[in-house]
């Protein structure tokens, strides 16, 4: 339950002084009796309980810091996004602009024009800006100078999408994006749903439903959480991250709305929903963030990111933070494919330090179908022989056997096509990885090598 002081002005303490409002001093029954002493004790341990206890305002917020405005004017801004040295990217929704914060240089500028309503932004690894176009009722990636754009989603079964809103992008390079319906008198979907575009700008995948208003999502860095706020019933949820970039697990996070969401270094959740509000990892509250405007979404940047950065109605701010937002480890990215007419990886082994993030790009150059599994140390004939023992079954489950020797791998692909497969590089040790199309195992096989931390050499 918070705690809300009062000092001797007549004003409500919040929060380390976030929010100030203006509240008279309560009338003291048995005023007559009491002493000044006594009124003055109680009114200190009030204050003492309201200060900010571990985990909250004060572990979180810089010490002193208060929100800055950097910029005002606007109508309404959101989908706040952070390039890779740390500037940051806003929209401002009605008047179809996309703006761009300089960190080093302190000025704004315009990004983009015209933008069909741009909504939530996010940065791709090769600089590209993505896009939720809700006028347009499609997803779009702007090149990194803002001149052009390409469609990256448009239609599902068929159809066009209600208004596109958020997004999320993996490591992979897969987009999570939600598809709520606001200002549209009909649906153009069966529902307001959250969708996935696999990776290289592959099919789009219905991944979550049963909203009443999706809206705002994000995820972990490991890429094993997302993340989904139901603004329309005041609930985020989280889901676990399959492989495949489908979701299960669904499960109430917190009581709570929100237009937007970031995560700090720590895990914790920040939500904008009238103010920006602090969950940890547990779904427990920590703590209320107040600025001058109300807060529609939220992003970490700066180049060390640990600047909050808010967008809110007609203005854009700032909060130093004593946390840093969440970031994903450096990616190591590996490609392996298949020499023609071979039965033959072209990578034959690679190496990687224990505990660095893998991206293993495995492309088929060849024919006949192969997929690409790692496996355990020294399983790598039994991995095959239980791929051969699945029989008729074979082709329904990809010649992948329920081994629990198989780590990570891709599906069975055909000619030209790739997979991605994303991880965290195990212990040190040397893992065999080896395609279990039956009989291609006795060729196609390498060895991926992990080294201590400081051992690997560049792939």
């Amino acid at each position: 339950m918070e705690q809300t002081a009062i000092n001797r002005s007549g004003y409500r303490l919040e929060n380390r002084g976030f929010s100030l409002s203006p509240r008279p001093l309560p009338e003291r029954e048995g005023r007559v009796g009491g002493s000044v002493m006594e009124w003055a004790m109680g009114l200190l341990l009030t204050a003492a309980l309201a200060w900010p206890s571990a985990g909250s305002a004060s572990e979180l917020v810089a010490p002193g810091a208060k929100p800055v405005k950097l910029a005002g004017g606007f109508k309404f801004t959101e989908g706040p996004a952070v390039a890779a040295n740390g500037d940051v990217y806003f929209t401002d929704i009605p008047n179809n602009r996309i703006h761009k914060w300089s960190v080093s240089e302190k000025k704004l500028s315009t990004f983009a024009e015209e933008t069909n309503g741009a909504n939530g932004l996010y940065f791709a690894d090769d600089g590209s800006l993505y896009a939720c176009q809700g006028n347009a009722k499609r997803v779009v990636a702007y090149t990194p100078d803002g001149s052009d754009t390409s469609s990256l989603a448009k239609r599902y079964d068929g159809k066009k999408f209600n208004k596109p809103n958020d997004l999320w992008i993996d490591a992979k390079g897969g987009v999570y994006f939600s598809d709520p319906n606001y200002g549209n008198k009909e649906l153009s979907q069966d529902g307001m749903h959250v969708y996935y575009i696999q990776p290289g700008g592959g099919d789009v995948v219905r991944v979550a439903d049963g909203f009443k208003t999706p809206n705002g999502l994000i995820g972990t860095p490991d890429g094993s959480t997302l993340y989904i706020a139901d603004i329309g019933d005041g609930k985020i949820y989280r889901y676990a991250i399959q492989e495949d970039g489908t979701l299960k697990d669904r499960k109430l996070f917190c009581e709570s709305g929100s237009d937007g969401m970031t995560l700090d270094q720590h895990g914790n959740v920040y939500l904008t929903s009238g103010s920006v509000k602090v969950f940890n990892p547990k779904g427990e509250s920590i703590t209320d963030l107040n600025f001058p405007e109300r807060p529609a979404n939220v992003v970490f940047g700066g180049k060390d990111l640990k600047t909050l950065y808010v967008t809110a109605r007609t203005g854009f701010y700032s909060l130093d933070m004593a946390v840093s937002g969440a970031k994903r480890e450096e990616t190591i990215r590996i490609t392996i494919g298949t020499v023609q007419d071979k039965m033959i990886y072209d990578k034959k082994e690679f190496s990687v330090e224990t505990g660095q993030r893998v991206q293993l790009t495995f492309v088929n150059n060849d024919f006949p179908p192969h997929n690409l599994l790692i496996v355990k140390p020294g399983t790598a004939d039994e991995v095959a022989k239980e791929a051969i023992l699945l029989g008729n079954d074979g082709f329904k489950k990809q010649w992948r056997p329920d081994s629990p020797n198989i780590l990570w791998g891709s599906t069975m692909i055909d000619y030209e096509e790739k997979s991605i497969i994303v991880f965290t590089a195990p212990a040190p040790g040397d893992y065999p990885y080896v395609c279990t199309f039956p009989g291609h195992a006795l060729m196609m096989r390498g060895m991926m090598h992990v080294l201590p931390k400081g051992g690997a050499k560049k792939p």
